[in-house]
C-alpha cells in the first residue's frame, strides 16, 4: 500500500533532493538580423480640415435616409401647425399648441 501511494505521489509531486533535474545549459545568444528600417512619412496633399476615406461614405446611408424622413416629418408638423393656426385665426381665437403635439 505504501509503494502504491508513493509511486501516485511520485507522478505529482516534484523530485527531492539529488533526484532534481540540473539547471539547463544557458542559450547562445541569437544573432537578430538588423531591425528594418521605418517607412518615409508621407505628407498628405489635402487641408488639414479634409477628411478622405477611399471613396467610402463617412455616414451610412440608412442613418441619411432617417435624418431626411425626420426632417420631413418635421416640415409637415410645423405646416399643421400653421394651418391650424390660420384656421382659427379666422373664426377669432389664439393657437396655443398643447406640449403633446409639440413633442410629437
Amino acid at each position: 500500500m505504501r509503494s502504491l501511494l508513493a509511486a501516485i505521489l511520485a507522478l505529482f509531486l516534484p523530485a527531492r533532493g539529488a533526484h532534481r533535474a540540473a539547471a539547463p545549459p544557458p542559450l547562445p545568444p541569437l544573432s537578430c538580423p538588423p531591425a528594418p528600417e521605418p517607412p518615409p512619412v508621407i505628407t498628405c496633399p489635402h487641408p488639414a480640415d479634409v477628411i478622405t476615406a477611399d471613396g467610402m461614405p463617412l455616414v451610412r446611408p440608412y442613418i441619411v435616409e432617417w435624418e431626411r424622413e425626420r426632417d420631413e416629418h418635421d416640415r409637415r408638423r410645423l405646416q399643421r401647425e400653421r394651418r391650424r393656426a390660420a384656421v382659427l385665426a379666422t373664426l377669432g381665437q389664439d393657437y396655443v399648441p398643447v406640449p403633446w403635439e409639440v413633442a410629437a
